[in-house]
């Protein structure tokens, strides 16, 4: 009867352990993690390559990152529009970057320059984007009135 009992309770105590301990990490994102509304409501997620400075070299060197990450995406890139900021208004308090906004017109994450600088920086954004449009397979805007 203990036997049994200690068998049902085991695994109880041991996810208690671990979640206290620390050792399961719940998602983390690379890129920063934004939730503010920027931009006017759109059917398409945007990759946007943003330059306070203006246009740049730098903001062509990161509109052509955004449409490298938006090839990567596969069958999903048709999800996703790579935009330079030149064109829309953006708060001016936005930094040097790419920036991910929703259909809603919420940026949902940030990733500056320095992590899309090298292989692996770039192979995670890929992934962190993919996942992002996975989870959100139904958010789209009603065109119905």
């Amino acid at each position: 009867m203990i036997a049994i009992l200690g068998l049902c309770i085991t695994p109880v105590l041991l996810a208690q352990w671990f979640w206290l301990s620390g050792r399961v990490k719940g998602g983390e994102s690379y890129g920063q993690l934004l939730a503010q509304p920027v931009v006017a409501a759109d059917q398409q997620w945007r990759l946007v390559a943003h330059d306070p400075a203006g246009c740049s070299d730098l903001a062509t060197q990161l509109m052509m990152s955004a449409q490298q990450l938006q090839i990567a995406q596969g069958r999903e890139r048709g999800r996703i529009r790579s935009v330079a900021a030149c064109s829309m208004r953006l708060p001016t308090h936005f930094a040097l970057g790419l920036y991910l906004i929703d259909p809603h017109g919420n940026a949902v994450i940030f990733y500056p320059p320095t992590l899309l600088q090298d292989v692996a920086g770039r192979q995670k954004t890929i992934q962190e984007i993919a996942t992002i449009l996975k989870n959100n397979r139904g958010l789209s805007i009603s065109t119905k009135a």
